[in-house]
């Protein structure tokens, strides 16, 4: 197929035999001949295809953070008889990455190979789509080109920002969450003999009960018990409606960061924990480098939910989570906007949880609602803590530009947050 460049010397070709014969000019009528027949020549040049071009993609890490620069490789190796000409190849990027993925590459020969490389940056969460690699093979001289895709697409997973937090310990002489940690390091497989089931695809063969097995004919395997204290349930609320603000700087973006926050603090102090929304049932509860990947593959791509004007998916949640009959040790909620019906389904979980806590991220004080409709959230907000307060449950109220680091670490010291919470206000004049 001719290039733009191969249509213009077409065109001009054209011209000049055709002038050369209306004048009787026959060397003009020659170098338009000539003109044509060189894009002609070029077009067979690129369209006669003796190689076999293989192109193999990798990603470096396949799943990066938030402004984390991710190496992308390309290894091209010419597997037919004839050697390739100048390749152009461009790489297919989503407009939110940044990165320059269009180069050249000299001709590689029968059985070589050539490898390129370029990086990206993806600015928030989220799964992207790297590719496919067009190749346009293109003469030396440009008048002809072929188009066609060499590699097709890769998936790469953004996760949240995650930032470091510790273990609070409890009030009073009560047994702390970090010594609990501890213990579950004794109890990794099991404190207590529980029961006997039916051995399922991906079990461990170690925990095959033998007697059990010969007796029944088919494989056992011992249920064993993990300690009830270190079991930790982060609930994150998904819903659309209480959440405001766009991109980065939303309440629901930061919703997301902190319970990422959360599961890379259960996963170092090795708890089992599970990740719940309000719409979402989440994985079960694991522990272990694989169930944190899956977690944070979750928080990746989740996006918010719509409730229906009768329905809030969030208390139907949490009472769903206090009639549980398993004890656990604690529950961190991670919240929007908090209405008093969510606080106080909040303070009935505590019948089930040794410990619970609260991060919220006042939809209001991250849109840009009017003065009126921020002081009425304020105020809501202000109550739901105060009723929260009055029941044992600690809880963190933060706004914009307000990290999650250093307030969780007020927990370790005095176990709640209280009047200090309010210390940046939104603009209520």
């Amino acid at each position: 197929m001719p290039s733009l460049r191969g249509w213009a010397t077409v065109a001009l070709g054209i011209g000049l035999w055709t002038l050369g014969r209306g004048f009787g000019a026959g060397g003009l009528e020659q170098v338009g001949f000539a003109l044509i027949a060189l894009v002609g020549l070029a077009v067979m040049l690129v369209s006669a295809r003796r190689h076999d071009l293989k192109v193999s993609r990798s990603l470096a890490p396949p799943r990066a953070r938030a402004g984390q620069p991710v190496r992308v490789h390309l290894k091209i190796e010419n597997e037919g008889r004839g050697s390739a000409p100048l390749l152009m190849m461009e790489d297919t990027l989503p407009v939110e990455l940044s990165g320059q993925a269009r180069f050249a590459l000299n001709g590689v020969e029968p059985g070589g190979s050539r490898d390129a490389e370029y990086e990206v940056r993806a600015p928030r969460r989220g799964r992207y789509e790297i590719g496919p690699l067009q190749t346009s093979i293109v003469d030396p001289f440009g008048l002809a080109r072929t188009r066609g895709v060499a590699a097709e697409v890769d998936p790469l997973l953004v996760y949240p920002r995650i930032e470091r937090l510790a273990l609070p310990r409890e009030l009073g002489q009560q047994r702390s969450m970090s010594v609990s940690a501890l213990k579950q390091l004794s109890g990794a497989r099991g404190e207590d003999f529980y029961t006997i089931r039916e051995y399922a695809q991906g079990d461990d063969l170690r925990k095959i009960h033998w007697p059990s097995t010969a007796k029944r004919a088919k494989p056992m395997i011992r249920q064993e018990e993990t300690p009830w204290h270190t079991r930790a349930t982060i609930l994150l609320d998904d819903r659309f409606s209480a959440h405001e603000g766009h991109g980065d700087g939303s309440s629901f973006e930061r919703a997301v960061e902190g319970a990422a926050s959360l599961a890379d603090l259960y996963h170092r102090s090795g708890y089992t924990y599970r990740l719940t929304t309000a719409h979402q049932q989440g994985h079960a509860t694991s522990r272990g480098t694989d169930h944190y990947r899956r977690i944070l593959d979750q928080l990746a791509v989740l996006q918010p939910g719509h409730d229906t004007p009768d329905h809030d998916s969030l208390v139907l949640r949490l009472a769903e989570m206090e009639s549980g009959m398993a004890a656990e040790g604690t529950l961190a909620c991670v919240t929007g906007e908090l209405s008093v019906e969510v606080a106080i389904g909040i303070t009935r979980c505590r019948r089930r949880f040794r410990q619970v806590a609260v991060i919220i991220y006042p939809g209001h004080r991250f849109g840009g609602a009017t003065t009126r409709s921020r002081w009425d959230g304020e105020q809501q907000t202000r109550q739901s803590v105060t009723l929260l307060t009055r029941s044992g449950v600690p809880s963190l109220v933060l706004g914009p530009g307000e990290g999650l680091g250093a307030a969780w670490s007020s927990l370790a010291a005095s176990g709640r947050r209280g009047g200090d919470a309010w210390a940046r206000k939104p603009e209520l004049a």
